[in-house]
């Protein structure tokens, strides 16, 4: 058996607050999701971008994790 040393993502949160985001949905956006846009913030470095469709969200998320990642 490993103890916590030898496994160092072992005690890491599973939900770690450096990923964590808030969505903001325009008011268009219903039910359905259609559409698709709104605001989406990192929460942890307060970046925020603009999205038009769930693809635009997906890359804004995947940008904004990749500028928290270099920093």
């Amino acid at each position: 058996m490993t103890d916590a040393a030898e496994a160092p993502g072992l005690n890491a949160p599973e939900l770690p607050t450096g990923k964590a985001f808030v969505l903001q949905l325009s008011r268009d956006t219903g039910p359905t999701l259609q559409p698709f846009a709104g605001r989406v913030e990192h929460l942890a470095s307060g970046r925020r971008a603009r999205f038009a469709t769930f693809e635009d969200f997906r890359a804004a998320v995947m940008r904004l994790l990749g500028e928290a990642r270099s920093r």
